[in-house]
């Protein structure tokens, strides 16, 4: 009888067992199938322009939910972002199920001869499924016309006051600008018999003007006080020379012996 028993409550032990549900394995739960990033060229050329470029990219049917899309400036990049170039977003979202996105590509012109530029974008995304490795695209940006190249000794006579938002010249006065070293022009402010020359550093490859800060006027107010100028160097107000239309862009920001500032001006003034 007693092993009657334990045979019958094995027998249940076994039944029970049988019908308990077995507790999910971890390792089975479905990921987000892969998908690529299509569309997209590995190589763009583009002519220098002031134009926007839209670049559109899709996705396959496997993408099914929202993602981020990072785009970076790669290493090997030789063009200047905000300068030759921008782009309309650093991260674009793609909503769920739309399964297509676009870059915008801002392309600015300039006066300068400086031959090609590389640009390589690098698009990538942080989920942990979905989007595979990271896409590169090498953009390049052709060098479209440009001027001709500087000539120290062509720059070097009178000039004519174009503008002069600092006011000590008016429109149409006469300008002497001297050398003063290689590739370094001079010029004085109209401020007197104190008025001392302002240092022009050319470079040749950009025809970007530089110069370090400089006493350049002193006036008798009372008392005597003297003004400084630095030259602008980047940015939108940066200082050039144009050979195209034999022009020099001077913008200078003025302050005093006490370092007060008082603003910045551009100066403007070609050749005669």
């Amino acid at each position: 009888m007693k092993i009657n028993k334990y045979i019958i409550l094995a027998c249940l032990s076994l039944f029970y067992m049988s019908c308990a549900e077995e507790d999910a394995d971890v390792s089975t739960v479905t990921k987000f199938p892969a998908f690529t990033l299509d569309g997209l060229q590995d190589k763009y050329v583009f002519d220098e322009a002031d134009t926007t470029i839209l670049l559109p990219f899709t996705f396959n049917d496997n993408q099914i939910y929202e993602i981020d899309i990072d785009v970076v400036v790669g290493s090997g990049t030789t063009a200047t972002e905000d300068e030759d170039f921008a782009l309309g977003s650093h991260s674009i979202t793609v909503p769920t199920l739309k399964k297509s996105g676009v870059i915008e590509f801002i392309l600015g012109s300039d006066i300068f001869l400086e031959g090609d530029e590389k640009v390589f974008l690098e698009l990538t995304s942080h989920l942990p499924s979905g989007l595979k490795g990271t896409k590169i695209i090498e953009i390049t940006i052709k060098n479209v016309g440009g001027c001709p190249p500087y000539v120290h000794d062509d720059f070097v006579g009178d000039y004519e006051v174009v503008s002069d938002a600092w006011a000590d010249y008016a429109a149409g006065a006469t300008v002497a600008v001297a050398s003063a070293g290689n590739n370094i022009l001079s010029f004085n402010y109209n401020c007197g018999a104190n008025a001392l020359p302002i240092l022009l550093n050319v470079n040749t490859n950009t025809f970007g003007i530089s110069g370090t800060k400089q006493e350049y006027c002193s006036y008798d107010l009372p008392p005597l006080t003297k003004f400084f100028g630095d030259i602008v160097e980047t940015g939108a107000a940066a200082s050039f020379v144009n050979t195209c239309t034999n022009e020099l862009i001077v913008t200078i920001a003025h302050t005093d012996a006490n370092n007060t500032a008082y603003g910045s001006g551009t100066i403007v003034l070609k050749k005669k």
